[in-house]
């Protein structure tokens, strides 16, 4: 048998030392591939959050309920303010033929109610069936009193409509001032359908703050 050559075996050496490294390294990369493929698996299954899972029907959440508006509280009258004169009140009415006195002292009455034809003359007056009358003033008291704020008024009809002033024929205003112990005549003019005079109202409001004097009753045609 012929003995074997050095060389060789040492090349036969090196290719097994060779071919083991190539399979443990073969070996290292395959384990690398495997853990890397369990760890996306891990990741992939990983159990979704509790407040998210999948395929769950949502639940309805009710909306609260709105509360009803409150209803709102009326409110109540206004009241005069400070300083400021309250709506004055009306004397009981009397008949044409009686006297008022607003204060004491001051006697009004309506003389000489009669029907007259009006005639238009200043802006927004229109003539046609009208009651002139004479309010007499009377002071009974001891001191002169001012009659320059004194207002008359008519009204006629179930409605008490206010009618028109004319200054034709012969009205005559109120003097500014009367004297204690005098009487002053004042002529006004207003202008009344005559078919409206079943309920004919005449007031004089002597001045702010007292009562207005009232008189009242069916008025010649």
């Amino acid at each position: 048998m012929a003995a074997q050559q050095p060389g060789h075996a040492g090349g036969r050496q090196a290719r097994a030392w060779g071919i083991l490294g190539v399979a443990v390294l073969v070996l290292v990369v395959t384990v690398a591939v495997l853990d890397g493929a369990e760890s996306r698996d891990q990741a992939g299954a990983a159990p979704a959050p509790s407040g998210a899972v999948a395929g769950a029907t949502p639940t309805a959440v009710p909306a609260p309920k709105s509360e009803p508006a409150p209803t709102p509280t009326p409110a109540p009258p206004s009241a005069p303010r400070a300083g400021e004169p309250a709506p004055p009140a009306a004397r009981p009415a009397v008949p044409f033929t009686k006297s008022s006195a607003p204060v004491a002292g001051v006697v009004f009455s309506i003389d000489k109610l009669q029907a007259v034809n009006g005639i238009a003359q200043g802006p927004g007056e229109v003539g046609g069936p009208s009651l002139r009358f004479e309010l007499t003033v009377r002071n009974d008291t001891a001191a002169a009193v001012s009659l320059t704020s004194t207002v008359v008024n008519v009204y006629f009809g179930p409605d008490e409509a206010p009618a028109t002033e004319l200054r034709k024929p012969g009205s005559i205003p109120l003097p500014a001032t009367l004297a204690p112990g005098r009487t002053a005549r004042g002529v006004f003019i207003f202008a009344v359908p005559e078919q409206s005079r079943d309920q004919v109202r005449i007031t004089a409001d002597y001045t702010a703050g007292v009562p207005i004097a009232v008189f009242e009753g069916q008025a010649p045609r």
